[in-house]
């Protein structure tokens, strides 16, 4: 009996943390990589430049950015899974908009748009949908969910390029419009809503809906550990998205071939899916905030190997990076929800993506304006040392709140 309720417990948690990885699939793979596939196509069928053109990334990412506390405000409200839906048939209507573009306009509008699907039915919905429905094995099911943004940019461009090569890019996107919908109606019959009896309170004590220790975002932000998280993800997501945004140039700079460059992009994003989905089973052996500032050193200490512009360390040093990338993007998601609890998670998570999405949109650009000023990437990079030194530091400052019923915290 007690071996049929393990096995019963393992597919629950396997099967929610499943579903989490194909709805960011989804919602990643078809509103960012996804959509890349058509880019040639596109700039040949308009004449636009390339800035014109990716453009439609910085109005995405700083809309998503300011949209997502808003969005988590009513996830809390009305619950993750009418958000999810709303989400996923917005992007199945925009997509087949997207095959009526005429101007950038349009496009920029599109794009728009697409920042409230994802804030609706992204990363964030997504942690939330898990961690309500799991709660001994939280870590490992955040961590497999988590690789469905990894996943995404390896799947869905599979699908887009046949579809581009046999009926152009207009009906490609119409065709690739009914993906979410499909999705859509999986999770319409898969998942029930969860209705909590109480809200979370101002209090630290463990609550026994969920296990966790309950904040409300009043208390949540006269936390210390609040902040760290805050300014480390800063730091991270600036560092991250330089390198990223970067990467192919910085390689070509030291002499890879288009060919090569590319691959190694490719490999580089395999090792971090594959740190996505390790990083939240090892949580179960060791404590996430110590894991927190193993993955921390981890990418700092790759970074430099990418800022001493040298070839013979690119692969090493990537391979750092890309391992501890991929377990601080699950463990800094898993320590929110260890932190603050799912409650309220959608209005702190918003908060806490306002200051992700900063770092993320100066570090794709600044990565770049330096680099055009001193003329490579390694000081570009070394900035990204300095940042990843300093997002070290604060991890010493992001620790499990104690469980007390008064309201003032220690770090």
């Amino acid at each position: 009996m007690d071996s049929k309720q393990t096995d019963e417990t393992f597919l629950k948690v396997l099967g929610i943390a499943i579903l989490g990885t194909i709805l960011l699939i989804v919602t990643n793979g078809m509103t960012f990589s996804g959509i890349t596939i058509f880019d040639e196509a596109i700039l040949n069928e308009f004449g636009w430049t390339k800035s014109e053109l990716k453009f439609r990334d910085l109005v995405n990412l700083v809309a998503a950015s300011f949209i997502m506390p808003f969005v988590g405000a009513i996830i809390d409200r009305y619950g993750v899974k009418k958000m999810m839906i709303i989400g996923l048939a917005m992007i199945a209507v925009l997509y087949y908009l997207y095959s009526l573009i005429q101007t950038t306009f349009h496009m920029y509008a599109i794009h728009f748009a697409f920042a409230f699907a994802v804030s609706g039915a992204g990363t964030l919905a997504t942690i939330i949908m898990v961690s309500q429905r799991v709660t001994k094995r939280r870590g490992t099911a955040i961590g497999i969910a988590l690789a469905g943004t990894s996943a995404g940019g390896i799947i869905i461009p599979q699908i887009g390029k046949p579809l581009l090569e046999s009926v152009g890019w207009r009906a490609a996107f119409q065709y690739e419009a009914v993906i979410p919908i499909i999705i859509l109606i999986l999770l319409a019959i898969l998942i029930r809503p969860i209705k909590y009896k109480k809200e979370a309170s101002d209090t630290t004590e463990k609550d026994q809906e969920t296990g966790l220790v309950e904040l409300n975002l009043k208390q949540a932000l006269k936390t210390p550990v609040f902040w760290a998280i805050c300014f480390a993800g800063i730091c991270c997501f600036y560092s991250i998205m330089g390198i990223i945004s970067n990467l192919f140039l910085y390689l070509r700079e030291l002499n890879f071939s288009v060919g090569g460059a590319a691959n190694a992009f490719s490999i580089f994003f395999a090792i971090i899916l594959i740190a996505k989905l390790t990083s939240g089973v090892v949580t179960e052996f060791i404590n996430e905030h110590k894991l927190f500032k193993i993955q921390v050193a981890l990418m700092a200490l790759g970074t430099v190997g990418i800022a001493m512009n040298t070839e013979s360390l690119v692969w090493p040093a990537l391979i750092a990076v890309g391992i501890g990338w991929g377990g601080l993007y699950t463990l800094l998601n898993y320590i929110i929800i260890t932190t603050f609890g799912v409650k309220s998670a959608g209005k702190i998570g918003g908060i806490i993506s306002v200051f992700e999405g900063i770092g993320s949109g100066l570090g794709a650009w600044l990565t770049g304006v330096i680099s055009d000023q001193t003329g490579s990437y390694s000081a570009s990079f070394w900035v990204v040392v300095v940042l990843l030194s300093i997002a070290f530091v604060i991890s010493f400052f992001i620790k499990p709140i104690a469980e007390t019923t008064e309201t003032t915290f220690e770090i």
